[in-house]
């Protein structure tokens, strides 16, 4: 998760989790880049349901309560999951789906961590749909003498839905596209 559902309803009471899970995923995926901290890894882990990651070699040092984790090289759970709590070489995650059992020599736990800039592009992204959620549709507005012009937003200006304006903030961290 790239900012905790707590500080995010502290700037729109209207957020959800799943609306977090998006912002992350929209920003792994424009920027081809899951911002992977390669030094902090572990291998040969066994999952168990619905919340267990048993780690069976390797050193947990780097890892922390509220970090996000990505499971690569699995059978079946390989994607982020959020760890909540830690004992001695377990994690207890949450994450979107549920685990399923299964062990693998294979599977390998990055840690995920996000630049803050990152961070604070996603706080001004959560702003801009509270102020902007029932504008949507309205160029422009005139009652009695006062009036207003909102910014049109073309196709070409346009990304997922925001002013490319506001996710310039993630061309520093793109990565080449390959095959």
């Amino acid at each position: 998760m790239i900012i905790p559902l707590s500080e995010a309803i502290k700037i729109n009471e209207d957020i959800y989790p799943e609306d977090l899970d998006a912002f992350e995923s929209m920003v792994r995926e424009l920027t081809n880049n899951n911002f992977q901290d390669t030094k902090v890894r572990v291998t040969n882990v066994s999952f168990e349901v619905p919340d267990r990651i048993t780690i069976h070699t390797g050193d947990l040092t780097g890892f922390r309560v509220n970090d996000t984790i990505e499971v690569t090289g699995s059978t079946y759970n390989d994607g982020l999951y959020v760890i909540v709590a830690i004992n001695e070489n377990t994690f207890i995650v949450k994450g979107t789906e549920t685990l399923i059992s299964s062990s693998s020599n294979n599977a390998m736990i990055t840690l995920v961590k996000y630049p803050p800039d990152i961070k604070r592009g996603v706080k001004k992204l959560i702003q801009y749909d509270k102020k902007m959620a029932d504008k949507v549709g309205i160029k422009s507005e005139t009652i009695s003498r006062m009036s207003k012009t909102y910014y049109d937003v073309n196709a070409s200006e346009n990304i997922e839905g925001y002013p490319a304006s506001l996710l310039s903030f993630l061309d520093k961290y793109k990565k080449m596209r390959w095959g």
